[in-house]
């Protein structure tokens, strides 16, 4: 109720503003004839219909817009002048001259306006005189379909940017730019409406985005600086429109979602009872008593009927759905957009979540004065999220006694024979009601250890999902206030030539979190089993404030063909970041969650202030749009850093030519419309890592001292730490050529780039005898590289009824480790290694060599000490001198394969036919491989879980037991060195993933505006399927999970991203 009652305040606050702050414009003072109603139609040079033309009357209140055919009605004055406007042509004033009927208005194209304008950071510049890598996304061809979070759309879109999903409510997705470039977060910059907002923005409505620019290379995104050595995602909001009654529109949809239960091939109980009784009768250990022989058939079998679906006991179909209202308009000189948001997604898990609710209001407003422009912008989000990371069991553990199954996980691997219900079933607590239906052990733990089953040691995920509560609320606004000022105005100088403006913003964000967790002690154990007086509840307040004040003079000037723009600048910086956690053990009472009912309760607290101070200069220059040059210097100081090295000085450089302007270009002009050939070099910062990391910690445990007889207790340093930490420091090269062929029907781009990461902050080893309790240092210690080419290409075609657009676009990256610092030559971590010359964190394992059938195989092979018939087999690559030595050990590791694609690449299509749409987004990765968790354990030979249906296969002998006939290896139940040979890491772990998605396919219909009256117009109805197929010999979920920085392609039970089939509705009042 309380979050209700604050959002509808937020609503209304919002709502005054927008309409309040500015007063609505006068009508003009003419002598008005009667009114009549005016039909016409706008066209454009073909006479094709233009849709979405803007019809307004000059002088005075009241428009409209054309629909699909281009049509209009307006009633006006018989005197009236209509003034027809659209992106791209050339504005057109129509007499009305008492007629009710306008002949078709033709718009002529207007070569200015099609030179697309795009935001570059501090400005804005033509995107043909862009010299750096500069992506600008389709939006139009955005808003036509349906996305919960501004960077899933992006997937498949931009040229070497690689966006991965977890498919839990809420989740960010991890956004890449040109590979992998530090070792810490990768993920971009996000700047909306200019003012940078972190690299997490699911807060914010996809609904509310106008336009979508992502600068790629360091050219143009040094004007950012620190912050922009992943790249930038510049975003910008929509705005209303001069001159404009109030438009209401209305974006909606409702979907339901759902997870294939086909991707993995599990045993039923049947088939479970066969596998285990014959890997019980491999590993010498005695049959679970719930599993009997059957003499007469060789079967194995369990005591009752019980056969447990799991997956479809778990998982259920989900709902989610998005509620948008935009309010916006405008007079002579204020414009202002309101954006009501609403959106709800009920997870696929039976139980408490995971779910994720948001409620998001937008208010943008502008005026205009003689010589200055306002504008404000405020923007309010709630967000609750019921029981996030459970693909990460970590998340609910770390300081916990005892450790919780991941729910995906034990799903698949319960056994069949388990019921997920039992009424009869002993509970631990008889005050647990919600609890009593599902199945427990003896011990009255949801975790399974008994002589009836086996040692399957997995909790009940029906338990843990309904007991288990995790709760998470964030709250978060932002105002920001700006004020540009032209200064030659001011003073009475009004030259279209040259402008002088000043201009200062001013941003203020506060984010409140509040973070509720209580973990039963039944859902605790996985093997050891815990008392109740184990159970734990945690509470935890995060608070976020970031101020921001710029104050930036920019510089625009035209002589002759002589074309200069300067900007120069201040930038300051504040976080505050205030955390408190308190936390209690041992809870009498489960339904009184309070800390103070705990028998132990402990608290911590922490403060943190980063600052970044910083100064920026560009300079844009171009003769005659044929010879292009850009500058850009930044110079940050950060609060994060020493004190002797806190500032560093990042510059950038770019050319560009365009061939296509020269006296003597060779091709046609109405064939090549432009030829661009262009280049740069830059240098960015990078200081993505906690705060006061360069100062050491002191501590006062057991450090005494004896004066005289009396010991005195002082403090010591407890750390080690680098107290020269300095700037992560990024260069980057980009060569690049732009293409616009057949009247610019066709765009095409491709790029080379190189990107040279050096003084990589990595932690390093401190060695033991230091003395100090850390066991690693950050440091500025290694260095890498990433490089690559990239291809975009459009092809549009709307001078028919039939009209289409079809894109695609293709980028390689090679990443390469060049130092790990301090002669380190490799990093070695589990089944992972980062070797110097090679890219971060590849496979490393032994290579598979069969399975050994007879005893002769064993005989001729390298010595596997303890290995027999049916076991795997190993290649002897080397030995403790490099050279293979005759048998397999730990010297036999080799690298497997990488988890990181080298090619990426998108295929989208539009297609307009009349009153329907249809579009068809697509993208797909090549050369690379993934290690799923869950395909491998259920593909295990070791293990009382539930298997694959293909492990049925194992065991399977000749008649005189001397060959091996299986096509898997043998299996067991217990583990030992000589049985351990059958499940080390090597290749048959890792699977090619190869892959291409087919992301979302939706189909619209666009309604005549006269079948509504005149209250309602461009009513739209869609459906539409999301993550509807992926062509793929992967098996396994999320075949496109990025994995961790050191552990690319490694896929520990992600959260299945769900498949999505939705309908939705658009209109405007």
């Amino acid at each position: 109720m309380r979050k209700h009652l604050l959002f509808s305040v937020m609503l209304s606050l919002c709502a005054m503003g927008g309409m309040m702050v500015y007063p609505t414009p006068a009508i003009a003072t003419v002598a008005q004839s009667p009114a009549i109603k005016v039909h016409g139609q706008v066209i454009d040079e073909q006479g094709e219909p233009l849709t979405g033309a803007t019809v307004r009357i000059k002088g005075g209140q009241g428009g409209t817009i054309t629909d699909v055919d281009g049509n209009f009605q307006l009633e006006v004055a018989g005197n009236a002048i209509l003034s027809i406007s659209y992106v791209g042509y050339k504005e057109r004033e129509v007499a009305v001259r008492n007629r009710a009927i306008i002949e078709a208005i033709q718009l002529q194209p207007d070569n200015q306006m099609l030179e697309q304008v795009v935001v570059i950071g501090y400005g804005t510049q033509k995107k043909s005189d862009l010299t750096g890598s500069v992506a600008v996304v389709d939006t139009e061809a955005l808003k036509q379909t349906s996305h919960s979070n501004i960077s899933t759309m992006l997937e498949g879109k931009v040229s070497g940017v690689q966006v991965t999903s977890d498919g839990q409510p809420g989740a960010d997705p991890t956004v890449r730019i040109r590979g992998v470039g530090s070792f810490g977060d990768t993920s971009p910059l996000y700047v909306i409406d200019g003012v940078p907002m972190g690299t997490s923005i699911r807060d914010f409505s996809s609904n509310d985005i106008e336009t979508i620019q992502i600068l790629k290379d360091a050219s143009a995104a040094a004007i950012y600086g620190s912050r922009a050595a992943n790249g930038v995602v510049i975003i910008t909001t929509k705005r209303g429109q001069k001159d404009q009654p109030l438009k209401v529109d209305y974006n909606g949809y409702v979907g339901m979602d759902y997870i294939p239960s086909s991707v993995y091939d599990v045993m039923d109980a049947d088939q479970y009872s066969q596998y285990i009784g014959q890997a019980c009768a491999n590993s010498n250990t005695p049959l679970p008593g719930g599993y009997k022989l059957d003499s007469t058939t060789g079967k194995y079998h369990f005591q009752d009927n019980t056969n447990t679906n799991w997956f479809k006991e778990v998982f259920k179909t989900g709902i989610h759905q998005n509620h948008n209202v935009n309010l916006s308009g405008g007079g002579a000189h204020n414009t202002y957009n309101v954006s009501l948001d609403y959106y709800n997604q009920k997870g696929t898990l039976e139980g408490a979540g995971p779910n994720y609710e948001r409620y998001t209001a937008r208010v943008n407003n502008t005026m205009d004065t003689k010589f200055i422009k306002f504008h404000t912008s405020l923007v309010y989000s709630h967000s609750d999220q019921d029981n996030m990371g459970l693909s990460n069991a970590s998340e609910y553990v770390q300081g916990l006694y005892g450790d919780v199954t991941n729910i995906l996980r034990g799903t698949l691997l319960m056994q069949p024979t388990i019921k997920a219900y039992d009424n009869s079933t002993w509970v631990l607590d008889n005050l647990v009601g919600i609890a009593n239906n599902f199945n427990y052990d003896s011990y009255g733990y949801g975790v399974y250890y008994d002589t009836v089953h086996g040692d399957i040691s997995a909790s009940n995920p029906l338990l843990v999902n309904n007991l288990l509560k995790r709760n998470t609320r964030v709250d978060r606004f932002v105002g920001t206030a700006s004020a540009d000022v032209d200064l030659l105005k001011m003073i009475g100088i009004d030259s279209k030539n040259h402008k002088l403006n000043y201009k200062v913003n001013l941003s203020y964000s506060k984010t409140h979190c509040k973070d509720f967790t209580w973990i039963p002690a039944w859902v605790q154990s996985n093997r050891v089993y815990l008392a109740k007086s184990n159970e734990r509840l945690t509470k935890a307040t995060r608070s976020y404030a970031d101020a921001l004040i710029e104050n930036v003079l920019t510089y625009d000037a035209t002589v002759g063909k002589h074309h200069f723009n300067l900007v120069a600048g201040q930038t300051y910086e504040e976080e505050n970041t205030d955390l408190l956690t308190g936390w209690g053990v041992n809870f009498t009472e489960p339904y009184f969650l309070q800390l103070q009912n705990a028998a132990n309760t402990y608290a911590e607290s922490f403060e943190y202030k980063h600052t970044l101070l910083s100064y920026i200069g560009r300079i844009n220059y171009n003769y005659d749009e044929r010879y292009l040059f850009s500058a850009t210097v930044r110079r940050d100081g950060s609060s994060r850093l020493s004190q002797n090295i806190r500032w560093g000085t990042f510059p950038s450089v770019s050319v560009g030519w365009r061939f296509d302007k020269e006296s003597f270009f060779p091709f046609n002009r109405n064939i090549v419309n432009m030829f661009k050939v262009r280049a740069s070099y830059g240098e960015l910062g990078n200081e993505n890592i906690g705060e006061y990391m360069y100062q050491a910690v002191m501590a006062r445990n057991n450090m005494t001292y004896s004066f005289g007889n009396t010991p005195i207790t002082g403090s010591a340093i407890s750390t080690f730490v680098d107290n020269n930490l300095s700037w992560e420091k990024k260069k980057s090269y980009n060569v690049g050529i732009d293409l616009a062929l057949f009247n610019n029907r066709l765009e095409f781009t491709a790029e080379w780039y190189k990107n040279t990461s050096e003084d990589l902050l990595y932690a390093v080893p401190v060695p033991e005898q230091a003395g100090v309790s850390n066991t690693t240092v950050t440091m500025n210690a290694a260095s890498m590289n990433n490089s690559g080419f990239e291809f975009a290409a459009t092809y549009r075609n709307r001078d028919h009824d039939f009209k289409y657009e079809v894109s695609a676009n293709l980028s390689t990256v090679r990443n390469r480790v060049t130092s790990l610092g301090f002669g380190t030559d490799s990093y070695i971590s589990g089944a992972y290694i980062t070797n110097v010359g090679e890219e971060i964190g590849k496979f490393y394992g032994w290579v598979y060599d069969g399975i050994a059938r007879t005893q002769a195989d064993l005989d001729n092979h390298a010595t596997q000490e303890g290995a027999q018939i049916g076991d795997c087999l190993y290649k002897d690559v080397s030995g403790p001198d490099g050279k293979p030595d005759g048998k397999v050990d730990a010297n036999d590791q080799v690298v497997l394969g990488s988890g990181m694609p080298k090619i990426n690449f998108g295929l989208n299509a539009r297609f307009e036919y009349k009153r329907f749409d249809l579009s068809i987004a697509t993208f797909g990765a090549l050369n690379y491989h993934v290690s799923d968790d869950i395909h491998n354990s259920l593909n295990s030979c070791y293990g009382w879980g539930n298997k694959d249906v293909a492990m049925l296969d194992a065991n399977r002998f000749s008649e005189d037991g001397s060959t091996y006939l299986s096509s898997v290896p043998r299996t067991y139940v217990t583990n030992s060195a000589s049985l351990a040979w059958n499940d080390l890491f090597s290749d048959r772990k890792i699977q090619n993933a190869a892959y291409w998605k087919i992301a979302n396919i939706e189909l619209g219909y666009n309604f005549p505006n006269e079948w509504f009256g005149k209250y309602v117009s461009d009513v739209r109805f869609y459906v539409s399927a999301q993550n509807l197929h992926t062509f793929t010999g992967y098996k396994g979920y999320n075949v496109d999970y990025a994995g961790g920085t050191f552990t690319p392609g490694y896929n520990f039970c992600s959260y299945p991203t769900a498949r999505t089939f939705m309908c939705g509705v658009h209109f405007t009042f």
